[in-house]
């Protein structure tokens, strides 16, 4: 048993649809889009993120940096962090959200889930309030 294997039966005993990809296993909630990485050497790392919750300018650079570091300071099991990405058609830096943690056996992943999940929603909607203050 693994990680994503555990996921998607969760997701599809809520309704959820999941699509897997290259870098893991895909699904919407309530309008996000999540991201389950795969890690072959080692399957029982569940780490859930919230790509690309916020685009990065030259001009709001410094403030993305310094919103990502309270969130780091003040949510401890997650974190915030800018990606470089570059994909042949566009290149660009966005906010990502990240949840981690080593799974012991055998883990409550319903619970750990709507935990997780709720907890991103809701340091995702922290990120953009701060972004958006003067």
């Amino acid at each position: 048993m693994n990680v994503k294997t555990l996921v998607s039966r969760c997701l599809k005993a809520q309704g959820v649809a999941s699509k897997k990809s290259d870098l893991g296993l895909n699904f919407t909630y309530e309008g996000w889009n999540f991201l389950l990485w795969n890690d072959a050497d080692d399957p029982m790392f569940f780490r859930l993120t919230l790509p690309g919750i916020f685009d990065v300018t030259d001009e709001n650079f410094a403030k993305a940096i310094m919103v990502c570091n309270n969130i780091n300071w003040n949510y401890k099991v997650v974190k915030a962090v800018l990606y470089d990405y570059e994909d042949g058609k566009e290149k660009g830096a966005s906010v990502w959200l990240c949840y981690e943690q080593q799974l012991g056996s055998p883990p409550d992943i319903d619970d750990l889930m709507h935990r997780t999940v709720q907890l991103l929603l809701a340091v995702a909607e922290t990120f953009m309030k701060e972004m958006t203050e003067e």
